[in-house]
Order: structure tokens, then sequence, then C-alpha cells
């Protein structure tokens, strides 16, 4: 059996104000399409298949088409929720869904409710989906003094490995074991995009550094998932391998520009060679789905080269610029040249070393010229250029005129 494993849809969900319709409606057709390249007998989907509780109607559209072009290829669908997600909504009607092939794993008691699944070799695959739990609500439930992630998952997968042992006691040949889940991982590296959830990673320090005392321990240890022959994990956006049989797919879609260099696909796994060598069964599937997006730091004539325009003049970009002094007109020229410029800021000495303040320059200014110049020079971080010299002058001089001329008699002239 194949196994297409896939995360993060986040539908709905824009870049920095800009739409992302269009990419998501080709990121649910690359999935269909790999889907059926690779023969997948099952897609996975561990979490925040929506951005938000209340997705927009045509992202609900666009996941009913992706789900019924699945369905009608034959492919089986399971469905965990993320914290994105409105579990209840996106619960709704799963039981007239799995009729047909779309199982969704929304509540905690769906958690070791397994979707049973014939493998290729006369086996059975056990999906277990356990969707995001947010400790303060289900600690109860489990019956656990912690109210922390780890003492959540611990339980939940004591409570999967108990049913699959039994179930495994009943079913004839092979068994294999599969479990879903959104959450942060050690040894996971997060981005700016996921929504916290406890204590992030960084590429300098990854989950496994953080202290129990950040966030109440957001960090499950890849303990908890041994003994399952692959765990398919979302929430993380990168592509991950934290063990040969623990990973992350994925968003496949850049959602961040801290995400400008992470792999985004999805993971193919062969159910029937996982036992024999994990690695060798698990293929990544590469995609490009969107506009590329990169972060551009320096110089205004660094950026206005033709050649670095050429080549990311139609990725989304964030520009720091990094001149001296704040070039004149910057924004509108790099927004001529970039139409996806989404974010843009100044970082240069003028804007990073030390400066008086604007009183201090107000109190050391000898003339009006001084302050108006100062003023200028404060807010733009940088001086007036000759031209904007003259005219400040000459208008300070109709200012002075003004003030001597005689004032005009009552009655008229």
């Amino acid at each position: 059996m194949r196994i297409l494993h896939t995360s993060d849809w986040h539908l709905g969900r824009g870049f920095h104000g800009a739409p992302l319709r269009e990419e998501q409606s080709q990121m649910l057709a690359t999935v269909c399409a790999e889907a059926a390249e690779h023969s997948a007998d099952v897609v996975l989907v561990s979490g925040d298949v929506y951005d938000r509780a209340l997705p927009p109607e045509w992202a609900v559209k666009q996941l009913e088409d992706c789900l019924l072009q699945l369905v009608q290829a034959g492919v089986q669908v399971i469905i965990t929720s993320g914290n994105h997600d409105s579990a209840q909504r996106l619960g709704f009607g799963r039981g007239l869904m799995a009729a047909s092939g779309v199982h969704i794993r929304s509540s905690l008691q769906d958690a070791w409710d397994p979707v049973e699944l014939d493998d290729d070799d006369g086996g059975t695959v056990l999906v277990y989906g356990i969707p995001y739990l947010e400790p303060q609500l289900y600690a109860g439930a489990l019956e656990l003094e912690r109210a922390n992630h780890t003492a959540v998952i611990t339980e939940v997968t004591r409570r999967i490995r108990e049913h699959a042992e039994a179930r495994t006691a009943e079913l004839a040949g092979p068994v294999r074991t599969v479990l879903m889940a959104h959450l942060f991982a050690a040894h996971g590296i997060a981005s700016e995009s996921e929504r916290s959830i406890g204590a992030a990673a960084t590429p300098e320090q990854p989950l496994e550094h953080h202290e129990e005392t950040l966030g109440g321990l957001a960090v499950v240890p890849l303990e908890v998932f041994s003994g399952f022959d692959y765990v398919a994990l979302g929430h993380l956006h990168g592509r991950q391998r934290l063990s040969p049989r623990v990973r992350y797919s994925g968003a496949p879609l850049r959602y961040s520009f801290s995400e400008e260099n992470q792999a985004k696909g999805a993971w193919l796994v062969e159910t029937s060679r996982l036992a024999e060598d994990p690695d060798a069964a698990i293929a990544a599937l590469d995609w490009r789905i969107g506009r590329p997006v990169k972060r551009l730091r320096g110089p205004l004539s660094q950026m206005l080269d033709p050649a670095v325009i050429e080549q990311w003049t139609e990725a989304f970009v964030q520009i720091t610029l990094t001149d001296d002094e704040r070039p004149e007109r910057a924004y509108p020229r790099l927004r001529e040249v970039y139409p996806h410029l989404m974010s843009y800021s100044y970082a240069g000495a003028a804007a990073t070393g030390t400066h008086a303040t604007y009183s201090q320059k107000l109190r050391e200014a000898e003339s009006e010229y001084d302050v108006v110049s100062g003023f200028l020079t404060h807010v733009r971080h940088r001086a007036p250029s000759e031209e904007e010299t003259l005219i400040l002058q000459q208008a300070l001089e109709d200012v002075r005129s003004a003030e001597h001329q005689p004032p005009p008699r009552e009655g008229g002239a």
C-alpha cells in the first residue's frame, strides 16, 4: 500500500495580504495529480486543512472538489483537525463521509478508533489519527494531573497502543500501525507562519533545547512515538525527517518569508517495506507550487540591478535596504520593478547608528534652516538634497519677507 502524507494546507490563507486562492487551487490539483501518478491508495492530511475556524466559502468548495476527485479515483482520505481548524465544523458529516472513503478524526475518542485498510501483502494497516488536543481542554477527560502536550499525547498514544495490540491479536497476517498527529515534536524546526502552541524553535535553537518552563512543555519527545511503523506529523511547515519513522510533511505552499529555503512537497510511504528499511520505504516528493518567496538585503543599487530584478520580479519579495543614507523615493522605485513587494524596510547606518534625539538636535540648531533641515533628516534618515535645500531656503526667505510686510489697512487700500 502507498500512502501520500501531507498536512497544513491552510485553505483560505493569504500571503502578507495577497490572496492565494489560485495557488491553493493549484496545490490541491497537485495533490490529486501526485496521488494518481504514484498510485497512492491513501492520502493523509495531518491537520490545519483550513487556516481558520470559519474558512471562506471558496475554500470549502475547493476542499470538496479535491476530496470528490480523490474518492472518484479510488483513493481513500484520512484527515485530522489541526489547531487552525474548528474540530466541530471540520468533523460535520464525518459518519456519512466515511462510507465514501473520507475519514475525519476530530474528537478525542476518534484517536483510538483506527481506519483499517487492507495492505498489498494480505496484511492490515491501522491508521490512528490524533486531532489537535489543547491540553487545558483534554487533560481532565484523560484524568491527567498535568495539562501539557507531552502528558496528553503520552496518554493518548498509550491507549492507541493498547487498542492496536488487541486488534492485532484478532487479525490474520501482518499488521502495521500508522499514527497521525498535529503538534510540536522534538528536533523539529519551526518557521514564522505556524501559530504558536507553546515553545517555538528556530534554526539556531531546535525544539528539544527548550525548557519545560516555556509554554507548558509544548514539545513532545520522540520517544512518545516509539512502536509505530510510521508517524505522519503536521504543524511545522518545512518537510522534515525527525527519525526514520517520524516525519513532518510540511505545508505544500510557502506561507512566510522564513520558509524561502524549506523543502516543500510530501512523503510517499510504502507500508509493506517499512519493517525492512524505513528510509528505503519512504520517498520525498518535491513540489514547486505558487510564487517563490525571497528575502533581499543590500543597497538600493543592488536591488535595482537588472540581473537581480530579472531573477525575482515575479516572486513575493521582502527587501531591506542597507544604504548609508536612506535613498530618495526608494519604495516607489522598488515597487515599480518588484510588483509583488510585500515587505520593505530600511536598516542602513542612518537607521542603526547612534544618533541624538530630535529634541537634542532642536536645541543645537543655530537657524531656522537648521530646525527644518534637522527635522527632515531625523524623519527621513538623510539630509536634504541640494535641490531641496534651495527650496527650503527660498520658502524661509518668503516667510521672513511676509513677516516684515505692513498689515493691510482696514477698508481696503
